[in-house]
């Protein structure tokens, strides 16, 4: 009886053991540490179920890779950490360039403040204002969505939202213009944990500088104590974003109501990046799967001594951009709404997120690189608010996924580049002639024809088979009667 006892005990105490050994490895795996900024998860960061390519894709920037500049409960600016952190090979083309993303809730004001970097921002959704301030200007501007600003390094501005339900959000490309790769904001005024630009400066020369009484000399430095605290983003009232507005109105180049004597100021206003709209234009690629709007630096002169391109591409559910290369701009692409896939050949390997470099030991990363003859498929899922990077000369293709698709992108050194289009109705591989093309893909006469000119559309297409067909239009009454003889 004492041994059952004795063995009922110990079965007892070996279950609780058990037990406890579940619910701590449960514990741990519930609480696990979150991913450090710039890992990614499979898929190359979003989605399920890719292959191992798909992981070591260091062209794919996820949320988690944003680093918040700043964040509050009114809005946020975050940026990409330098692109030569995750490759300093792959990305040395495009090293002084930083993006951001800025999003601003309903009845907010960021406060007046400069970079030392030139940046273009465009409009990806909600309406505002931008104000520019210089030593003999103060001039305001209307935004909405697809508009294209370009805000000139360390001229002081301001953003306001004048929506009252929508958030305003802006995709940005920064070009510092001191440190490569690196700027700073400066703020006039104090706000919440960023300091004043003033300071960097002592008492006596500000005292000397202002002419202004003591206590005015404290608020210049440290801001209103009812603001201790507030971010460079903040809630307005209805009455102030009015003002705003008003004010905008009364400066906008759009005002009809000008005087002659005004024309030189006009031309002036141009160097405060008086904003275009991308989408009035015309598409340069159009159907029924896709458009894609393009603003190049040779037409828009706001771009033009940046040498930077800003483009806008929306395609329905289940199309396809056709495989294509740039063959000089490298394309920054920020993914505003739904998912993709987005494959790219490339001849580079890569370990993890960086780069396998080619040169042994002693050898410059500025040896030429012997050819490999090895492509590599790179793969990712992107969906909204992620980046992705398209490497010039590099050919890719979007397919959309769930829903409908859209990326708006920067285009860097875009001013000398051409698009080639791989695949389509009017692709380059089609211009080869029938005998190239027999002797290069081992093909007879009646297939080397067929091979690169079987597609019905150009730039975008369907992935589903049913609808590689145009449809034929429905005849007309008219074209009946003509049929019977009237």
């Amino acid at each position: 009886m004492a041994i059952n006892k004795l063995t009922i005990t110990l079965f007892l105490l070996i279950s609780l053991a058990v037990f406890h050994c579940l619910a701590f490895r449960v514990e741990v795996q519930e609480f696990e540490p979150p991913r450090q900024e710039g890992q990614e998860g499979p898929g190359g960061g979003s989605g399920e179920g890719w292959d191992e390519e798909a992981t070591k894709n260091p062209y794919h920037f996820g949320q988690w890779s944003f680093k918040n500049f700043f964040q509050s409960k009114d809005g946020f600016v975050k940026m990409l950490p330098k692109f030569t952190k995750r490759s300093s090979t792959l990305f040395r083309g495009i090293e002084n360039y930083r993006f951001l993303f800025q999003e601003m809730q309903p009845n907010t004001f960021l406060v007046p403040h400069h970079l030392d970097a030139d940046y273009v921002f465009l409009v990806v959704q909600g309406k505002g204002v931008i104000g520019f301030v210089t030593d003999t200007a103060n001039e305001s501007f209307q935004i909405t969505k697809g508009d294209v600003v370009r805000v000139p390094s360390s001229v002081t501005h301001f953003f306001a939202n004048t929506n009252g339900t929508v958030p305003l959000r802006l995709a940005k490309i920064a070009v510092p213009a001191n440190v490569p790769g690196h700027f700073q904001v400066f703020f006039p005024a104090h706000s919440g944990f960023h300091q004043s630009y003033f300071n960097g400066f002592s008492k006596d020369v500000l005292t000397a500088s202002f002419n202004i009484p003591e206590e005015l000399l404290g608020r210049l430095i440290r801001g209103p104590q009812q603001e201790v605290g507030q971010g460079i983003i903040r809630r307005v009232s209805p009455e102030q974003i009015k003002e705003l507005t008003e004010h905008e109105h009364a400066t906008s180049p759009s005002n009809k109501h000008k005087d002659k004597k005004d024309k030189h100021k006009d031309k002036d206003r141009s160097t405060f990046g008086s904003p275009f709209n991308l989408l009035t234009q015309d598409a340069i690629y159009s159907n029924n799967f896709g458009r894609y709007h393009e603003a190049h630096p040779k037409r828009f002169s706001q771009l033009q001594d940046l040498d930077i391109a800003v483009g806008w591409v929306n395609m329905t559910q289940g199309s396809l951009f056709l495989p294509q290369y740039n063959s000089e701009t490298t394309f920054v692409t920020f993914v505003e709404n739904g998912c993709a896939r987005y494959e790219m050949a490339s001849p580079y390997t890569f370990q993890g997120e960086q780069q396998q470099p080619w040169f042994g030991p002693g050898q410059e990363e500025e040896v030429e690189e012997e050819m490999s003859g090895q492509v590599h498929k790179i793969v990712s899922r992107v969906c909204k608010g992620e980046v992705f990077i398209l490497p010039a000369g590099h050919p890719f293709a979007i397919l959309s996924q769930d829903e409908n698709f859209v990326a708006v992108g920067f285009g860097i050194h875009a001013s000398n580049s051409t698009r080639t289009f791989l695949a389509g109705q009017d692709n380059m591989l089609s211009n080869i002639n029938t005998v190239a093309t027999r002797l290069s893909f081992g093909l007879g006469s009646k297939m080397a024809e067929k091979l690169f000119t079987s597609q019905n559309y150009s730039h975008f297409a369907p992935t589903t088979p049913s609808h590689q067909f145009p449809e034929k239009p429905k005849p007309s009454f008219q074209s009946v009667f003509n049929l019977v003889g009237f």
